[in-house]
């Protein structure tokens, strides 16, 4: 299946700061996420030889996880520069230059999909969703993972001020809204989880999935089944 999509300038902005990026990335954050994802969320049995796609692969964190515990990695990027520092972190696993809202991928074709802090950053935000549900084989996981809206117009305080250095498609969702999206589609929400209460630090993680307290929390995640 051979699709062809020209990205958008800001689309682009992570491929062209990919040179950075990785001096500037959260560290405690994304091992954080690493540990949410491959731990609370995703369990090492359900990656053994399961085909396991990422959306937005980024620097390679994520798809080099699920490669090392066993899974037969497919990741996507829509830019060139990312795909190629995945292809050196994980060379046995296969990467390709694509759009989240156009994967040139076969219709049932993946057992896991995976998509963390990504679908914020695309246009096209409806259709990357229907293409995630649509290559996901039936019975398959999908989990995804995004910031909270409530705190955008702070991110975008320090985006101003230039403490934070990000400067690509910034469409974040309440919680209840993408959960909300997807409940038009094939799947069945199984496990939320919500962290990084106010601030990204450990004195605060106790207050992370509390009945109310959950939703002021900087991140989420949703896993869903197809069914």
């Amino acid at each position: 299946m051979n699709i062809k999509y020209r990205a958008t300038s800001k689309e682009l902005f992570y491929d062209r700061f990919s040179g950075q990026w990785e001096d500037k990335i959260n560290d405690r954050e994304t091992k954080k996420r690493l540990n949410i994802v491959f731990g609370r969320l995703l369990k090492p049995s359900e990656l053994k030889n399961k085909k396991f796609l990422e959306v937005g692969c980024g620097l390679g964190y994520f798809s080099n996880r699920a490669y090392k515990l066993g899974a037969k990695v497919t990741g996507i990027d829509t830019g060139p520069n990312l795909i190629k520092i995945n292809k050196k972190k994980t060379p046995n696993a296969k990467f390709l230059v694509a759009s989240a809202s156009r994967l040139p991928l076969k219709d049932n074709s993946f057992d896991i999909v995976l998509s963390t802090e990504v679908i914020e950053h695309v246009e096209d935000q409806e259709r990357s969703i229907k293409e995630m549900i649509r290559v996901l084989k039936k019975g398959g996981i999908l989990v995804i993972t995004t910031p909270n809206r409530l705190f955008k117009p702070f991110f975008d305080f320090l985006t101003f001020v230039r403490i934070r250095p990000y400067r690509g498609n910034e469409k974040w969702f309440y919680p209840w809204v993408l959960k909300r999206m997807f409940g038009v589609e094939n799947v069945r929400l199984i496990s939320e989880y919500y962290f990084n209460f106010i601030y990204p630090g450990k004195l605060f993680d106790k207050f992370e999935n509390g009945l109310y307290s959950k939703y002021l929390c900087i991140n989420y995640a949703f896993k869903f089944k197809k069914t």
